[in-house]
């Protein structure tokens, strides 16, 4: 479709109501604080001293933005694991989090049963599921939840659930300190932009569908930088499962030591290529400025760039504001491309080869 005001065609395309979920964001992220972040935790739970999350896709990025959003408050050493193996330090003080929305997850649940073999502390977010279980078996704590705000029951759409699940399970072990008052004034950010970008805001007045409408068609590179690194891979995760388009996430300064050389070629780059800046006042003084000389480096190369300006005035309400605006515009991409957003049918090919089926 060409129209993305065209409200009655898009119904047609998204049958299994990813529109509706991700309008319930910010009713994911509420409901996940509530809960997660008023779990009481046993005496075992005491003297932690590193965290592993095991993760994978829509249950990994989640973790993985509030370890760089709060990668100075985090009390204990924080490390994500996407594999099927632990790190060889993991042992009785270390509290190893299961992040599966599903519960499923094959490589997170053999981490888990790894974790119990080496007498770790386990704890989980997830709906349920095997790691659910896992938890009563072994007399754990962790967030297990009841998706009741995202309809459409795809993992990266209810990303709310992963991510508030992780800050108030961190928050509940005291791993972790904050001004509680940020959580409820970023989600009342969240659900106000929300509102912007309904399928009911015309294009003309809606952010989101006009940057849909920019991306459609083009490669692009997410740049982020600091407490926005784990929303970049974020973002690129939702352009390739919901809108069915390629896409990489950079960050700065990394980027800025091997990349700019590599902008030559292809020549495709310099016809579908685009920097999609997401630019923050809250970012260090030092990244800010290499925001601009990297900006400046990729326009003379003849690559688009595009820039986010995010407003909200602290540094989580940010990270949820970017999150509102990515889950729209991956959505509204996927009706350019009249393409289910919910289907993701390469991911669950693979899934059954990998099951013998």
């Amino acid at each position: 479709m060409k129209d993305l005001d065209n409200i009655a065609a898009m119904k047609k395309i998204d049958l299994s109501g990813v529109l509706e979920s991700t309008a319930k964001f910010a009713d994911q992220c509420q409901q996940a604080w509530n809960e997660s972040s008023t779990l009481r935790f046993s005496e075992k739970y005491d003297h932690i001293y590193n965290i592993v999350v095991c993760g994978m896709g829509g249950s990994r990025f989640t973790p993985r933005t509030i370890k760089e959003l709060y990668l100075d408050r985090i009390k204990e050493p924080y490390e994500i694991v996407e594999d099927y193996t632990l790190p060889s330090y993991v042992d009785k003080d270390t509290l190893v989090i299961l992040s599966s929305y599903s519960g499923t997850t094959e490589e997170v649940v053999s981490c888990g049963y790894e974790a119990i073999k080496r007498g770790a502390r386990i704890s989980a977010v997830t709906s349920g599921a095997k790691i659910g279980e896992m938890l009563e078996e072994y007399d754990s704590v962790g967030y297990v939840f009841k998706p009741i705000h995202n309809p459409c029951g795809q993992p990266r759409i209810g990303s709310g659930y992963m991510l508030m699940g992780h800050l108030g399970l961190l928050y509940a072990l005291k791993l972790i300190d904050f001004d509680t008052k940020d959580v409820s004034n970023a989600i009342d950010f969240a659900r106000t932009l929300s509102a912007l970008y309904q399928s009911s805001v015309s294009s003309r007045d809606n952010t989101a569908k006009q940057l849909a409408l920019f991306l459609k068609d083009r490669h692009p590179f997410i740049i982020t930088a600091e407490f926005l690194k784990g929303f970049g891979n974020c973002f690129s995760n939702q352009i390739n499962e919901t809108s069915k388009m390629i896409s990489d996430y950079r960050y700065i300064s990394e980027l800025n030591h091997h990349m700019l050389d590599g902008l030559k070629h292809p020549e495709t780059l310099h016809q579908n290529g685009v920097f999609l800046f997401v630019l923050s006042p809250l970012y260090s003084e030092p990244i800010r400025k290499r925001f601009s000389i990297t900006k400046d480096v990729v326009e003379k190369q003849n690559v688009t760039t595009r820039e986010i300006r995010l407003t909200a005035p602290t540094k989580l309400a940010q990270v949820l504001e970017a999150y509102t605006l990515s889950g729209f515009t991956t959505f509204y991409m996927a009706m350019l491309y009249d393409t289910d957003p919910a289907a993701i049918p390469w991911v669950d090919y693979f899934k059954k080869k990998l099951a013998g089926s």
